[in-house]
């Protein structure tokens, strides 16, 4: 239960969800903070404006330097219930008088709280928060003839603390809630934007989970969002690919079975006949073991041709400048003597390549191998070589029976041959065409077959002339 609640936690709906929830708590935090300072600087701000009107009318209602209670309350148009003044009058050679508004000397007995970056805000505990103001009457401070005064206010802030308390609930429970209805619809959204990645993964696993696979499974592609419909379609590519390969291995598995029974079959028949007859009838040991040479000949080619496939799975060429031009009339000279048919190479001017001249010499063998196999013994073979733009093409023409067009997209296949070729008379494994198309891939080039006019195969080589 732990580990998929940690999983569950790890998902990308989960990400999303808790990075918008943080990112929602900053904002509603920055939000909330700067609407309650400027909220409360306004309000503080306003009761400094208040105190600054009743300080004027409390200057104007002094009468023989003593205020005038009545007066000033009756001139003043704010609320001075809760308000609180005290007046001191220093005249010269007097004494000091100090004058208090009704309930003020009761007032001021309460201890008071202050803050240093707010000194005009003070708290008491019973009377609650009060704005406090001072201003002083400074004229004639110098002569004896006008007295100096100072003026204290102390103004109710109790309704503006109450007032901020409500607007401080109000938008708690407003963050509260736009955070809730938010975080629910984040959640939803995440969901629903991580569920092609969800279907996408439980298809995964299904597939990984099947028994009886048959190589053709695929994962559902997804119109949106883009990018998961994008990696469906990669996916499925690669799982063809791979799907292939796999039925591709089968198949070779298959193949190379087939070839190599057939073989053993007939050396152990041989050898039950020369059990139970050698014998009576000796002169059939040496057919028998001629046959046995013959075959176990053709296995160990199969077998060589096998291994030399899976080391060119991993196997990388040096590859190089060199002279083409000189190396087809090496291979030619040398093959003439070993075929019936005329063997053609048509004018080359030293044309350079950049691959690998021992792969190349053995591609070229191989492809005159199979027209000479398939070619009648008084026809013509020919290589022709033409030089491009950024490449070289190869053609070796023959005049056999030609390629069928669907056996023309199996013809390099490992074990496949066309059904002219199946004949015995005609040696082969059918794994020639395929070991040169995988040397043609690592010299990075490219091999193709199609007809010859007017009739036989022409097998097309391309190989680049620079690096590349």
């Amino acid at each position: 239960m732990l580990m998929k609640k940690k999983k569950n936690s790890n998902t990308n709906a989960a990400q999303i969800t808790k990075s918008y929830a943080i990112i929602l708590i900053l904002i509603t935090l920055l939000m909330s903070s700067s609407i309650i300072t400027i909220v409360g600087y306004r309000l503080v701000s306003n009761k400094r404006k208040d105190a600054e009107s009743l300080m004027i009318v409390l200057k104007r209602s002094l009468v023989d330097n003593k205020p005038d209670w009545i007066l000033w309350r009756s001139e003043s148009t704010l609320d001075t219930s809760n308000t609180f003044v005290k007046v001191k009058v220093n005249i010269p050679n007097q004494a000091q008088k100090e004058f208090y508004s009704p309930h003020t000397k009761a007032f001021l007995n309460e201890k008071f709280h202050s803050w240093p970056l707010l000194k005009n805000i003070q708290y008491r505990s019973e009377q609650g928060v009060y704005y406090h103001t001072v201003d002083y009457d400074r004229s004639g401070h110098n002569t004896n003839e006008q007295p100096k005064i100072k003026y204290e206010i102390w103004l109710s802030l109790n309704n503006v603390v109450h007032l901020f308390e409500e607007i401080l609930e109000t938008i708690s429970l407003i963050v509260a809630f736009s955070f809730l209805i938010g975080l629910w619809f984040i959640s939803r959204l995440a969901q629903r934007l991580n569920k092609p990645l969800v279907d996408l993964t439980t298809a995964t696993h299904k597939i990984n989970n099947t028994e009886n696979i048959t190589y053709h499974e695929s994962l559902p592609i997804f119109d949106n969002p883009q990018e998961v419909h994008d990696l469906s379609i990669e996916f499925n590519r690669l799982l063809g690919t791979l799907n292939k390969q796999v039925l591709h291995e089968h198949q070779f598995v298959s193949d190379a079975s087939h070839e190599l029974r057939t073989p053993l079959a007939g050396i152990r028949g041989h050898i039950s006949l020369i059990h139970r007859h050698g014998e009576k009838h000796p002169d059939i040991v040496p057919t028998s073991l001629a046959y046995i040479d013959s075959e176990s000949l053709r296995m160990q080619r199969l077998i060589e041709n096998l291994l030399q496939l899976s080391r060119m799975d991993h196997a990388k060429l040096e590859l190089k400048h060199f002279n083409l031009s000189s190396l087809l009339s090496k291979i030619c000279k040398n093959y003439r003597q070993q075929i019936t048919q005329h063997l053609i190479l048509k004018d080359t001017n030293n044309i350079i390549v950049y691959a690998n001249q021992d792969s190349v010499e053995q591609i070229i063998t191989a492809l005159l191998d199979n027209a000479h196999k398939y070619s009648p013994a008084k026809s013509t073979i020919s290589i022709e070589v033409t030089d491009r733009f950024n490449d070289i093409q190869v053609k070796v023409n023959d005049e056999g029976a030609g390629i069928k067009g669907q056996d023309k997209w199996h013809i390099f296949d490992r074990f496949y041959r066309a059904d002219q070729s199946r004949s015995q008379k005609i040696n082969g494994s059918g794994l020639g065409l395929a070991i040169t198309a995988q040397l043609v891939e690592l010299n990075h080039g490219e091999i193709k077959v199609q007809d010859n006019v007017p009739h036989g195969s022409c097998f097309v080589v391309t190989l680049k002339k620079n690096k590349s």
